[in-house]
């Protein structure tokens, strides 16, 4: 389960006139679920629905019975619960943040399309500032696993730091900015490593750093080259030929892994620029 899950865990009470009459019930629930007891807390929240079917915590306990699915990696269950809280609940101010725990699924199993396009909706649907804070940051999220650190930065900015009870604002400043001072990232060209080692055979790799690959690529294609004119040159034509054959595999190797070792280093710096942002978040999430 993902860390930022701990940003939407917004915890929620009975409101209202309602305050001063919580069903102890529902009191135990909750102190179940507070303690990490999910599966409890799940038992404790259906026995209050069973025995007091319209009680007006209804969508609260449906709403905290999908969160202990969730808690419990229970996916399915969760989603299912969540996805249908908007059409049992439609008026319930819960809705938004049931959305919420969808989109933080979808991020979850990195899905970050449809992450995205569940959280935008969701920005534009709800009032309630937390939910719609909560949103950004996890967008901001959602592009920086798919290296769109632009938008990321943008997403981030536009959390709103006083929603203290949703997430960190200030962490959520601190990533835009590490993002700001770190992009672009340095990067090398796959094409122009295949086009270097397709000239000269090995200055790809070199030009990637893998200094041992790129003298070992110019070694074989060199000695390929050699023996191919030699036996051209004492006109050992089936020879010559059959040693081309070799020495074209040898050739156009040395070209593709070129071009995967430029790959391979964009893909490192990106992970490595990932990796520094998830322990930047951690280090200060409670």
């Amino acid at each position: 389960m993902s860390t930022l899950c701990l940003l939407i865990s917004i915890t929620t009470f009975a409101t209202g006139s309602t305050t001063e009459m919580v069903d102890p019930q529902y009191l135990y629930a909750e102190q179940l679920f507070e303690s990490g007891d999910y599966q409890a807390a799940r038992l404790a929240y259906k026995r209050l629905l069973f025995y007091h079917p319209d009680t007006e915590l209804r969508d609260i306990a449906d709403y905290q019975i999908a969160r202990t699915y969730y808690y419990q990696n229970q996916i399915v269950h969760a989603a299912a619960l969540f996805r249908e809280f908007s059409a049992v609940h439609p008026n319930s101010p819960l809705r938004f943040r049931s959305q919420l725990m969808l989109g933080q699924l979808h991020f979850d199993a990195g899905k970050y399309s449809l992450a995205r396009t569940t959280l935008f909706e969701l920005q534009h649907t709800s009032q309630d500032p937390e939910v719609v804070t909560t949103a950004h940051y996890l967008r901001g999220w959602c592009y920086i696993y798919t290296t769109d650190w632009n938008k990321a930065i943008s997403e981030l900015r536009q959390v709103d730091a006083s929603q203290t009870g949703a997430l960190h604002g200030e962490n959520a400043y601190k990533l835009a900015d590490t993002l700001l001072a770190e992009t672009p990232l340095p990067s090398k060209s796959p094409q122009l490593a295949g086009w270097l080692s397709t000239v000269v055979p090995g200055s790809g790799q070199l030009y990637v750093g893998k200094v041992k690959e790129g003298i070992l690529a110019a070694a074989l294609n060199g000695v390929c080259i050699y023996l191919i004119a030699d036996a051209i040159r004492d006109r050992r034509y089936v020879d010559s030929a059959g040693l081309f054959c070799v020495g074209w595999q040898f050739y156009w190797g040395n070209r593709t892994n070129a071009r995967q070792f430029a790959a391979e280093y964009n893909k490192h710096r990106e992970r490595e620029l990932i990796e520094m942002l998830k322990h930047q978040a951690n280090s200060v999430l409670p």
